[in-house]
């Protein structure tokens, strides 16, 4: 993987990271039966980002062309993260 690759990976994993801790800070703001359902998805949302950075560093240990299923990885957590955070602030909101 060049440098480049490397950087960009590094870059979405700590966004990803940033945006869960975005979304606990705005629950804790939220109605409490909303809050209990944004926690659980803050839940799901950390054990795919750990198993991100766990694909992440045997990948970069192994250096092989596992970028492709990584990167699908981090989109689909990213839409994720997107899709609970509209849902909390549209419940929060409304």
């Amino acid at each position: 993987m060049s440098t480049d690759h490397q950087g960009q990976v590094e870059k979405i994993l700590k966004e990803l990271g940033k945006r869960i801790d975005d979304l606990i800070l705005e629950a804790k703001d939220a109605k409490d039966d909303i809050r209990d359902e944004v926690e659980d998805k803050i839940k799901e949302l950390k054990k795919k980002k750990s198993k991100l950075d766990d694909e992440y560093q045997t990948f970069k240990e192994k250096n092989e062309g596992k970028w492709a299923e990584i990167k699908t990885h981090l989109s689909s957590a990213a839409d994720e993260i997107k899709l609970a955070a509209e849902a909390a602030f549209r419940k929060k909101n409304g």
